[in-house]
């Protein structure tokens, strides 16, 4: 038997964020490849110093919210998906919602 959820459930919108910095790809090759392999990477995003998974993904939760044209008042969940956590013990997604 499924579960029928009480209230419409889905995804209304999306965002991203991406750093302004670059890292250029011939120095990921210098530095990975001692610079004897030519990357097919041009350049990488990077984040600033004062940016980590939190705050990029508050930015990119800001764009969906606009994108989506929603009240944030009726999000009941949020989900944030990273390699890369600021914190040991603390969810990443309690400190976006």
């Amino acid at each position: 038997m499924l579960n029928k959820p009480l209230r419409p459930v889905g995804i209304v919108g999306y965002g991203a964020y991406v750093p302004r910095y670059r890292l250029a790809g011939e120095e990921i090759s210098r530095v990975w490849t001692d610079g004897n392999s030519e990357s097919p990477v041009k350049e990488k995003a990077v984040p600033g110093l004062d940016e980590d998974t939190a705050t990029m993904s508050i930015e990119a939760a800001r764009n969906a919210l606009a994108r989506a044209g929603i009240d944030p008042g009726g999000i009941r969940a949020v989900w944030v998906g990273s390699e890369s956590h600021p914190y040991a013990v603390k969810p990443t997604g309690t400190i976006v919602a």
